[in-house]
């Protein structure tokens, strides 16, 4: 009998700032970080900043105790709930009738809330960010071009290292500074699965934030070698020379930043697109004579079921011959650690934005 991944819950979460200094070209910078040598699969590994679902520390019932404490109106967070028939198990594991039981301070939660948390959470632990809000910022949560809020001055290490050692503690910090996590500045952008074949897998939630200004960074040394903020053109262009190395879903995420380089369009596409929900992106696996082949949801190629799909599948010949043989395509062709092509031949899934091949022009298929 195969036996079926067992997936362990995550978010990350993608900040976006203008950048620091006017210059030509640069309109907005992302922050990366290179895990440290202890943590990293590969030499010079960048991710996003964020991490693991902290099941105590996160999901505990004293959140919604001290949201309503402080004044957060329940409105405010069902704004954070979308109800859809289609959302993936990782944004809704237990169906669209547990939202009604959340707000009544059940042990049920709602996922749009708790995976917030999580990255909010991750991070502070990594890199000293704190993004919050006061009971008098909590007035401008109509503005829907919400800009995210933080706090600097504060005795950042004592903390990082008290929440980083039992996550918990988020809660304590944000009581002791009397400010709640800023959920409602983070965008819903995507969600990206391990393929089955990988038997200890993460499935992900990313959500965007935007900062007016780079906030000063702290870095935790035992999981962050170096912060980056650079766009999404310098970020590709390091990962081709085989300067940085990221995971697929990185990369697929920075080539489609590309289709908006102006910061204002960016947050204004985000804010508006995460009302469209999430479609889970959990690749199946082809192998090709020449390449693996991660079909999408969408493509010709992709299954009903792709978490059942444990092995890879072999199909005799090139990658070239696969994509000559598919009408509809969604895929990324992996040849080495530095050559991953993007394919999307139709509209991308929830209103989002389609990947460009590098040097960043759409695919001509």
């Amino acid at each position: 009998m195969t036996s079926v991944t067992k997936y362990r819950t995550s978010a990350s979460l993608i900040l976006v700032a203008p950048p620091s200094t006017a210059t030509s070209g640069k309109d907005y910078n992302l922050l990366m970080l290179k895990r440290s040598d202890a943590t990293a699969i590969v030499q010079n590994q960048c991710v996003f900043p964020g991490g693991m679902l902290d099941n105590v520390g996160d999901e505990s019932v004293a959140w919604l105790e001290y949201f309503d404490e402080f004044g957060v109106p329940e409105v405010a967070l069902r704004r954070l709930v979308l109800i859809s028939d289609h959302r993936p198990g990782l944004l809704a594991p237990q169906g669209n009738g547990c939202y009604d039981r959340f707000f009544k301070r059940t042990k049920i939660w709602a996922r749009e809330i708790i995976l917030r948390l999580t990255a909010l959470r991750e991070c502070f632990e990594e890199v000293g960010i704190l993004l919050c809000r006061t009971r008098e910022q909590l007035a401008h949560l109509n503005d829907e071009h919400l800009l995210a809020q933080f706090q600097q001055n504060f005795d950042r290490d004592a903390w990082q290292r008290r929440v980083h050692n039992k996550p918990s503690e988020f809660l304590d910090l944000c009581r002791e500074l009397k400010v709640v996590p800023d959920l409602w500045a983070l965008q819903e952008w995507c969600a990206w699965a391990s393929p089955a074949i990988i038997k200890k897998g993460h499935e992900t939630a990313f959500f965007m934030a935007f900062v007016n200004t780079q906030p000063s960074l702290h870095v935790e040394p035992s999981e962050v070698k170096e912060c980056l903020w650079r766009t999404p053109k310098e970020l590709l262009t390091l990962y081709h020379l085989g300067e940085l190395w990221f995971l697929p879903p990185q990369i697929y995420e920075l080539s489609r930043l590309q289709g908006i380089k102006d910061y204002k369009k960016l947050h204004a596409f985000a804010v508006q697109r995460s009302k469209l929900g999430t479609t889970l992106f959990l690749p199946v696996v082809y192998s090709c004579s020449d390449s693996l082949v991660y079909a999408l949801p969408g493509d010709e190629f992709y299954v009903p079921e792709p978490h059942l799909v444990s092995d890879v599948i072999s199909f005799p010949g090139t990658a070239s011959d696969l994509r000559s043989r598919s009408k509809r395509i969604h895929r990324y062709e992996y040849k080495n650690q530095t050559a991953i092509e993007l394919y999307l031949n139709f509209e991308a899934p929830n209103g989002h934005l389609p990947p460009q091949k590098f040097p960043f022009e759409l695919h001509k298929l």
